[in-house]
Protein backbone atom coordinates (compact mmCIF):
# COMPACT_ATOMS: atom_id res chain seq x y z
CA UNK A 1 0.00 0.00 0.00
CA UNK A 2 1.18 3.55 -0.93
CA UNK A 3 1.87 6.01 1.62
CA UNK A 4 -0.67 8.28 2.35
CA UNK A 5 0.24 11.52 0.99
CA UNK A 6 -1.49 14.56 -0.15
CA UNK A 7 -0.38 16.27 -3.68
CA UNK A 8 1.71 19.70 -3.01
CA UNK A 9 -1.92 21.68 -3.62
CA UNK A 10 -3.80 20.03 -1.25
CA UNK A 11 -0.84 20.15 1.35
CA UNK A 12 -0.54 23.92 0.88
CA UNK A 13 -4.64 24.94 1.10
CA UNK A 14 -4.81 23.17 4.63
CA UNK A 15 -2.10 24.91 5.98
CA UNK A 16 -4.35 27.56 5.62
CA UNK A 17 -6.52 26.07 8.35
CA UNK A 18 -3.57 25.09 10.16
CA UNK A 19 -3.27 28.81 10.28
CA UNK A 20 -6.60 29.17 12.82
CA UNK A 21 -8.97 26.41 13.34
CA UNK A 22 -10.80 24.82 10.07
CA UNK A 23 -13.87 24.84 12.00
CA UNK A 24 -13.76 29.00 12.21
CA UNK A 25 -13.38 29.03 8.50
CA UNK A 26 -15.66 26.37 7.23
CA UNK A 27 -18.55 26.00 8.94
CA UNK A 28 -20.77 21.86 9.69
CA UNK A 29 -23.75 23.41 11.74
CA UNK A 30 -26.60 21.50 10.99
CA UNK A 31 -29.19 24.01 11.21
CA UNK A 32 -27.10 26.77 9.02
CA UNK A 33 -26.33 24.39 5.99
CA UNK A 34 -30.16 23.88 6.31
CA UNK A 35 -31.50 27.20 6.56
CA UNK A 36 -28.85 27.53 3.20
CA UNK A 37 -29.81 24.84 1.47
CA UNK A 38 -33.79 25.95 2.00
CA UNK A 39 -32.66 29.82 1.01
CA UNK A 40 -31.61 28.37 -1.98
CA UNK A 41 -34.13 26.28 -3.10
CA UNK A 42 -37.36 28.55 -1.46
CA UNK A 43 -38.57 25.01 -0.68
CA UNK A 44 -38.53 24.23 3.70
CA UNK A 45 -40.24 20.23 3.62
CA UNK A 46 -38.41 17.73 4.45
CA UNK A 47 -40.89 15.11 4.56
CA UNK A 48 -41.10 14.20 8.06
CA UNK A 49 -44.42 12.94 7.56
CA UNK A 50 -43.26 10.47 5.36
CA UNK A 51 -40.13 9.73 6.92
CA UNK A 52 -40.16 10.02 10.26
CA UNK A 53 -36.64 10.55 11.92
CA UNK A 54 -34.69 12.09 8.77
CA UNK A 55 -33.66 15.13 10.31
CA UNK A 56 -33.15 13.61 13.52
CA UNK A 57 -30.48 11.78 11.95
CA UNK A 58 -28.96 14.41 9.60
CA UNK A 59 -27.91 16.19 12.55
CA UNK A 60 -26.99 13.51 14.54
CA UNK A 61 -24.45 12.39 11.51
CA UNK A 62 -23.51 16.02 10.75
CA UNK A 63 -22.67 16.45 14.66
CA UNK A 64 -20.57 13.75 15.00
CA UNK A 65 -18.23 14.02 11.82
CA UNK A 66 -17.93 17.80 12.90
CA UNK A 67 -16.72 16.94 16.30
CA UNK A 68 -15.26 13.40 15.41
CA UNK A 69 -13.69 12.97 12.18
CA UNK A 70 -11.08 15.83 12.47
CA UNK A 71 -11.38 16.87 9.36
CA UNK A 72 -8.36 19.62 7.77
CA UNK A 73 -9.38 22.40 5.62
CA UNK A 74 -10.63 20.71 2.52
CA UNK A 75 -12.32 18.12 3.77
CA UNK A 76 -14.51 20.68 5.74
CA UNK A 77 -14.89 22.37 2.17
CA UNK A 78 -15.92 18.65 0.72
CA UNK A 79 -18.02 18.08 3.41
CA UNK A 80 -19.86 21.24 3.32
CA UNK A 81 -20.39 21.61 -0.65
CA UNK A 82 -21.37 18.06 -0.64
CA UNK A 83 -23.93 18.42 2.44
CA UNK A 84 -25.65 20.90 0.88
CA UNK A 85 -25.54 18.66 -2.38
CA UNK A 86 -27.86 16.03 -0.69
CA UNK A 87 -30.07 18.84 1.17
CA UNK A 88 -30.81 21.10 -1.81
CA UNK A 89 -31.31 17.58 -3.32
CA UNK A 90 -33.91 16.21 -0.74
CA UNK A 91 -35.94 19.17 -0.49
CA UNK A 92 -36.56 18.70 -4.06
CA UNK A 93 -37.15 15.62 -4.29
CA UNK A 94 -40.10 16.46 -1.23
CA UNK A 95 -41.97 18.84 -3.72
CA UNK A 96 -41.47 16.44 -6.35
CA UNK A 97 -42.96 13.12 -4.70
CA UNK A 98 -45.86 15.80 -3.33
CA UNK A 99 -46.83 17.08 -5.82
CA UNK A 100 -46.42 13.93 -8.07
CA UNK A 101 -47.59 10.77 -5.83
CA UNK A 102 -47.93 8.31 -8.53
CA UNK A 103 -44.64 8.40 -8.54
CA UNK A 104 -44.84 6.21 -5.37
CA UNK A 105 -46.92 3.33 -6.93
CA UNK A 106 -44.42 2.97 -9.87
CA UNK A 107 -43.59 -0.78 -9.98
CA UNK A 108 -40.52 -2.07 -9.34
CA UNK A 109 -40.34 -5.66 -10.76
CA UNK A 110 -37.66 -8.10 -10.37
CA UNK A 111 -34.36 -6.32 -9.80
CA UNK A 112 -31.62 -7.67 -9.97
CA UNK A 113 -28.75 -7.25 -7.15
CA UNK A 114 -25.24 -7.79 -6.81
CA UNK A 115 -24.10 -7.66 -3.38
CA UNK A 116 -20.43 -9.02 -1.72
CA UNK A 117 -17.26 -7.52 0.28
CA UNK A 118 -15.27 -4.59 -1.76
CA UNK A 119 -13.01 -5.87 -4.28
CA UNK A 120 -14.88 -9.04 -4.92
CA UNK A 121 -15.55 -8.13 -8.40
CA UNK A 122 -18.66 -6.85 -8.15
CA UNK A 123 -17.79 -3.39 -9.73
CA UNK A 124 -16.71 -5.20 -13.01
CA UNK A 125 -19.62 -7.59 -12.68
CA UNK A 126 -22.02 -4.74 -12.65
CA UNK A 127 -20.32 -2.89 -15.56
CA UNK A 128 -20.75 -6.74 -17.60
CA UNK A 129 -24.34 -7.28 -16.32
CA UNK A 130 -25.16 -3.50 -17.23
CA UNK A 131 -24.37 -4.27 -21.01
CA UNK A 132 -27.21 -6.58 -21.68
CA UNK A 133 -30.33 -4.90 -22.98
CA UNK A 134 -32.63 -6.47 -20.36
CA UNK A 135 -31.18 -4.63 -17.20
CA UNK A 136 -30.93 -0.94 -16.42
CA UNK A 137 -28.39 0.42 -13.78
CA UNK A 138 -28.65 3.48 -12.53
CA UNK A 139 -25.88 6.22 -13.92
CA UNK A 140 -22.95 8.53 -11.39
CA UNK A 141 -24.71 11.34 -13.03
CA UNK A 142 -28.29 10.47 -11.98
CA UNK A 143 -26.92 9.46 -8.53
CA UNK A 144 -25.85 12.59 -8.03
CA UNK A 145 -28.06 14.95 -10.10
CA UNK A 146 -31.32 12.48 -10.15
CA UNK A 147 -33.65 15.69 -11.50
CA UNK A 148 -34.14 16.69 -14.75
CA UNK A 149 -34.38 20.48 -13.32
CA UNK A 150 -30.59 19.97 -12.87
CA UNK A 151 -30.39 20.54 -15.91
CA UNK A 152 -30.43 18.55 -19.04
CA UNK A 153 -28.02 15.28 -19.26
CA UNK A 154 -24.95 16.78 -20.87
CA UNK A 155 -25.03 19.36 -17.93
CA UNK A 156 -25.44 16.63 -15.30
CA UNK A 157 -22.67 14.65 -16.91
CA UNK A 158 -20.83 17.60 -16.52
CA UNK A 159 -21.82 18.43 -12.88
CA UNK A 160 -21.34 14.99 -11.83
CA UNK A 161 -18.28 14.52 -13.68
CA UNK A 162 -16.16 17.46 -12.08
CA UNK A 163 -17.22 16.72 -8.63
CA UNK A 164 -15.86 12.82 -9.17
CA UNK A 165 -12.85 13.45 -10.96
CA UNK A 166 -11.88 15.95 -7.72
CA UNK A 167 -11.03 12.50 -5.75
CA UNK A 168 -8.57 11.51 -8.38
CA UNK A 169 -7.16 14.97 -8.29
CA UNK A 170 -7.02 15.44 -4.28
CA UNK A 171 -5.52 11.75 -3.85
CA UNK A 172 -4.25 10.48 -7.54
CA UNK A 173 -3.43 7.03 -6.39
CA UNK A 174 -7.47 6.74 -6.10
CA UNK A 175 -7.79 6.19 -9.72
CA UNK A 176 -6.02 2.91 -9.77
CA UNK A 177 -8.54 1.73 -6.94
CA UNK A 178 -11.56 2.56 -8.74
CA UNK A 179 -12.28 4.32 -11.62
CA UNK A 180 -15.18 7.03 -10.88
CA UNK A 181 -17.26 8.31 -14.27
CA UNK A 182 -19.99 9.92 -15.00
CA UNK A 183 -21.57 7.78 -17.38
CA UNK A 184 -20.88 4.28 -15.64
CA UNK A 185 -23.37 2.10 -13.59
CA UNK A 186 -22.84 3.22 -10.22
CA UNK A 187 -23.32 2.00 -6.51
CA UNK A 188 -26.63 2.33 -4.14
CA UNK A 189 -24.78 4.10 -1.87
CA UNK A 190 -24.55 7.26 -3.85
CA UNK A 191 -28.27 7.77 -3.80
CA UNK A 192 -28.49 6.36 -0.40
CA UNK A 193 -26.58 9.77 0.73
CA UNK A 194 -30.18 11.19 0.59
CA UNK A 195 -30.72 9.53 3.59
CA UNK A 196 -28.07 10.20 6.36
CA UNK A 197 -28.76 6.87 7.83
CA UNK A 198 -27.45 5.47 4.50
CA UNK A 199 -24.18 3.53 4.23
CA UNK A 200 -22.38 6.46 1.93
CA UNK A 201 -21.58 8.62 5.23
CA UNK A 202 -19.85 5.65 7.43
CA UNK A 203 -17.94 4.77 4.74
CA UNK A 204 -16.10 8.53 3.90
CA UNK A 205 -16.07 9.82 7.62
CA UNK A 206 -15.20 8.23 10.97
CA UNK A 207 -18.01 8.95 13.46
CA UNK A 208 -18.02 6.78 16.22
CA UNK A 209 -20.94 8.54 18.22
CA UNK A 210 -23.24 8.32 15.20
CA UNK A 211 -22.72 4.91 14.41
CA UNK A 212 -23.47 3.64 18.14
CA UNK A 213 -26.07 5.39 17.88
CA UNK A 214 -27.50 3.87 14.89
CA UNK A 215 -26.88 0.32 16.17
CA UNK A 216 -29.58 1.39 18.85
CA UNK A 217 -31.76 2.37 16.40
CA UNK A 218 -31.51 0.15 13.69
CA UNK A 219 -35.31 0.64 12.44
CA UNK A 220 -33.19 3.09 10.13
CA UNK A 221 -32.48 0.33 7.90
CA UNK A 222 -36.06 0.02 6.71
CA UNK A 223 -36.04 3.92 5.86
CA UNK A 224 -33.05 3.46 3.73
CA UNK A 225 -34.34 0.35 1.60
CA UNK A 226 -37.78 2.57 1.26
CA UNK A 227 -35.44 5.30 -0.03
CA UNK A 228 -33.78 2.66 -2.64
CA UNK A 229 -37.26 1.96 -3.96
CA UNK A 230 -38.17 5.75 -4.22
CA UNK A 231 -34.69 6.85 -6.07
CA UNK A 232 -35.75 3.95 -8.77
CA UNK A 233 -39.20 5.15 -9.04
CA UNK A 234 -37.76 9.04 -9.42
CA UNK A 235 -35.26 7.68 -11.55
CA UNK A 236 -37.69 6.08 -13.84
CA UNK A 237 -39.86 8.89 -13.81
CA UNK A 238 -37.45 11.45 -15.18
CA UNK A 239 -36.19 9.15 -17.38
CA UNK A 240 -39.13 6.91 -18.51
CA UNK A 241 -37.88 3.18 -20.05
CA UNK A 242 -40.27 2.01 -22.62
CA UNK A 243 -38.70 -1.09 -23.30
CA UNK A 244 -39.46 -1.98 -19.25
CA UNK A 245 -36.03 -2.99 -18.05
CA UNK A 246 -35.14 -4.40 -15.10
CA UNK A 247 -33.00 -3.19 -12.30
CA UNK A 248 -29.33 -3.59 -12.12
CA UNK A 249 -27.98 -2.44 -8.62
CA UNK A 250 -25.06 -3.02 -6.83
CA UNK A 251 -23.08 -2.70 -2.83
CA UNK A 252 -21.49 -3.66 -0.35
CA UNK A 253 -23.88 -2.35 1.56
CA UNK A 254 -26.46 -5.17 0.69
CA UNK A 255 -24.48 -8.34 1.89
CA UNK A 256 -25.28 -7.30 5.51
CA UNK A 257 -28.78 -6.41 5.12
CA UNK A 258 -30.51 -9.82 2.97
CA UNK A 259 -33.73 -9.78 5.17
CA UNK A 260 -34.11 -6.37 4.34
CA UNK A 261 -33.29 -6.01 0.83
CA UNK A 262 -35.68 -9.16 0.17
CA UNK A 263 -38.37 -7.66 2.72
CA UNK A 264 -38.74 -4.60 0.53
CA UNK A 265 -37.44 -6.57 -3.11
CA UNK A 266 -39.18 -10.15 -2.24
CA UNK A 267 -38.96 -10.92 -6.03
CA UNK A 268 -35.50 -9.34 -6.31
CA UNK A 269 -32.50 -12.03 -8.07
CA UNK A 270 -29.29 -11.53 -6.29
CA UNK A 271 -25.94 -12.57 -7.20
CA UNK A 272 -23.54 -13.12 -4.01
CA UNK A 273 -19.32 -12.62 -5.09
CA UNK A 274 -16.83 -13.75 -3.02
CA UNK A 275 -13.38 -13.68 -2.89
CA UNK A 276 -10.33 -14.31 -0.83
CA UNK A 277 -10.42 -12.32 2.17
CA UNK A 278 -6.98 -12.02 2.27
CA UNK A 279 -6.72 -10.50 -0.78
CA UNK A 280 -10.13 -8.27 -0.44
CA UNK A 281 -9.73 -6.98 3.11
CA UNK A 282 -6.19 -5.87 2.38
CA UNK A 283 -7.78 -3.63 -1.18
CA UNK A 284 -10.70 -2.78 1.27
CA UNK A 285 -8.50 -1.13 3.90
CA UNK A 286 -6.21 0.46 1.14
CA UNK A 287 -9.47 2.18 -0.74
CA UNK A 288 -11.29 3.11 2.52
CA UNK A 289 -7.87 4.87 3.93
CA UNK A 290 -7.77 6.78 0.70
CA UNK A 291 -11.61 8.05 0.58
CA UNK A 292 -11.07 9.25 4.71
CA UNK A 293 -7.44 10.82 3.85
CA UNK A 294 -9.25 13.23 1.11
CA UNK A 295 -11.22 14.72 3.76
CA UNK A 296 -8.62 13.77 7.04
CA UNK A 297 -5.01 12.81 7.93
CA UNK A 298 -6.20 11.29 11.21
CA UNK A 299 -6.81 8.00 9.38
CA UNK A 300 -5.57 5.46 11.73
CA UNK A 301 -4.70 2.81 9.22
CA UNK A 302 -4.69 0.40 11.78
CA UNK A 303 -7.82 0.58 13.33
CA UNK A 304 -9.37 0.54 10.18
CA UNK A 305 -8.07 -2.90 9.49
CA UNK A 306 -8.96 -4.36 12.47
CA UNK A 307 -12.95 -2.45 12.75
CA UNK A 308 -13.09 -4.14 9.04
CA UNK A 309 -11.80 -7.69 9.82
CA UNK A 310 -14.36 -7.89 12.55
CA UNK A 311 -17.07 -5.87 10.60
CA UNK A 312 -16.62 -8.23 7.50
CA UNK A 313 -16.79 -11.56 10.22
CA UNK A 314 -20.06 -10.40 11.14
CA UNK A 315 -21.53 -9.37 7.87
CA UNK A 316 -20.44 -12.52 6.04
CA UNK A 317 -21.74 -15.26 9.04
CA UNK A 318 -24.97 -13.14 9.11
CA UNK A 319 -25.29 -13.95 5.55
CA UNK A 320 -24.44 -17.57 6.02
CA UNK A 321 -27.34 -17.36 8.38
CA UNK A 322 -29.45 -15.57 6.78
CA UNK A 323 -29.51 -18.09 3.65
CA UNK A 324 -29.57 -21.09 5.94
CA UNK A 325 -32.06 -20.60 7.85
CA UNK A 326 -34.42 -19.20 5.35
CA UNK A 327 -34.98 -15.99 6.53
CA UNK A 328 -34.02 -14.78 2.47
CA UNK A 329 -35.07 -17.09 -0.29
CA UNK A 330 -31.83 -19.33 -0.98
CA UNK A 331 -33.18 -20.21 -4.84
CA UNK A 332 -33.10 -16.40 -5.97
CA UNK A 333 -29.23 -16.37 -4.77
CA UNK A 334 -26.55 -17.18 -6.84
CA UNK A 335 -22.36 -17.17 -6.16
CA UNK A 336 -19.78 -15.80 -8.11
CA UNK A 337 -16.42 -16.59 -7.12
CA UNK A 338 -13.78 -13.79 -8.08
CA UNK A 339 -11.21 -16.60 -9.35
CA UNK A 340 -13.73 -17.90 -11.57
CA UNK A 341 -14.95 -14.25 -13.04
CA UNK A 342 -10.83 -13.12 -13.57
CA UNK A 343 -10.27 -16.34 -15.68
CA UNK A 344 -13.39 -16.48 -17.81
CA UNK A 345 -15.82 -14.04 -17.45
CA UNK A 346 -18.07 -15.48 -20.60
CA UNK A 347 -18.23 -18.60 -18.96
CA UNK A 348 -18.92 -16.94 -15.46
CA UNK A 349 -21.27 -14.81 -16.97
CA UNK A 350 -22.76 -17.72 -18.48
CA UNK A 351 -23.34 -19.80 -15.02
CA UNK A 352 -24.50 -17.10 -13.55
CA UNK A 353 -27.61 -16.43 -16.34
CA UNK A 354 -28.41 -19.81 -16.19
CA UNK A 355 -28.84 -20.21 -12.70
CA UNK A 356 -30.69 -16.78 -12.52
CA UNK A 357 -32.72 -17.74 -15.35
CA UNK A 358 -32.09 -14.82 -17.35
CA UNK A 359 -31.86 -14.97 -21.55
CA UNK A 360 -28.28 -14.70 -22.75
CA UNK A 361 -28.68 -12.03 -25.09
CA UNK A 362 -27.72 -12.22 -28.77
CA UNK A 363 -24.03 -11.59 -29.49
CA UNK A 364 -23.30 -10.93 -25.35
CA UNK A 365 -19.79 -13.15 -25.91
CA UNK A 366 -18.56 -10.58 -28.17
CA UNK A 367 -20.04 -7.79 -26.08
CA UNK A 368 -18.67 -9.01 -23.18
CA UNK A 369 -15.22 -9.19 -24.66
CA UNK A 370 -14.86 -5.92 -27.18
CA UNK A 371 -16.03 -4.48 -22.99
CA UNK A 372 -12.95 -6.17 -21.43
CA UNK A 373 -10.71 -5.34 -24.40
CA UNK A 374 -10.81 -1.25 -23.92
CA UNK A 375 -11.29 -2.06 -20.07
CA UNK A 376 -8.31 -3.93 -19.34
CA UNK A 377 -7.20 -5.01 -15.43
CA UNK A 378 -4.78 -2.12 -13.97
CA UNK A 379 -6.17 0.03 -16.87
CA UNK A 380 -5.30 3.26 -14.41
CA UNK A 381 -2.40 1.75 -12.95
CA UNK A 382 -1.81 -1.28 -10.05
CA UNK A 383 -3.23 -1.33 -6.80
CA UNK A 384 -1.10 -2.66 -4.74
CA UNK A 385 -1.41 -3.72 -1.27
CA UNK A 386 -1.19 -6.72 1.27
CA UNK A 387 -2.34 -7.70 5.00
CA UNK A 388 1.11 -6.41 6.40
CA UNK A 389 0.68 -2.76 5.01
CA UNK A 390 -2.42 -2.40 6.43
CA UNK A 391 -0.99 -3.66 9.89
CA UNK A 392 -3.57 -6.88 9.76
CA UNK A 393 -2.09 -10.90 10.56
CA UNK A 394 -2.90 -13.52 8.07
CA UNK A 395 -2.89 -15.72 10.21
CA UNK A 396 -5.57 -13.97 12.47
CA UNK A 397 -7.96 -12.93 9.00
CA UNK A 398 -7.72 -16.67 8.27
CA UNK A 399 -9.12 -17.85 11.64
CA UNK A 400 -11.59 -15.13 11.46
CA UNK A 401 -13.09 -16.30 7.66
CA UNK A 402 -12.07 -19.90 7.71
CA UNK A 403 -15.64 -20.41 8.21
CA UNK A 404 -16.84 -18.25 4.77
CA UNK A 405 -14.01 -19.67 3.52
CA UNK A 406 -15.05 -23.61 4.10
CA UNK A 407 -18.85 -22.97 3.44
CA UNK A 408 -18.47 -21.08 -0.15
CA UNK A 409 -15.30 -23.23 -1.02
CA UNK A 410 -13.41 -20.37 -1.37
CA UNK A 411 -10.22 -20.78 -3.44
CA UNK A 412 -6.84 -18.88 -2.08
CA UNK A 413 -5.31 -16.63 -4.08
Amino acid sequence: MRPLEHPDWVRRLNYFGEAGDPRRIIGLDAGELLDVARSGTGLSDLGEGEWPGWTETYERQLSSIDAESNLHLLGRLLTRSEVLRVLQTWLRLQQLWSQTPAIAATPIERPVFVVGPPRTGTTILLELLALDPQLRAPIAYEALYPLASSGDTAERLKLSQSEQELWADIHPPFLSMHELASNLPCECVHFLMYDFSGPYWGMIYDAPSFTGWQLEHLETLARVYKLHRRMLQTFQHEAPDPSARHWLLKSPFHVSNLPALFGEYPDAKVIHTHRDPEKFLASLVSILSALRFMRSDAVDVAALAAAMEFTYKMFLDGAIEARESGQVPEEQIVDSHFTDLMADPVAAMRGIYEQLELEWPDDHDSAIKRYLTIKPKDKHGAHGYSLSDVGLDPESVRRSFEPYVAHYRIAKE
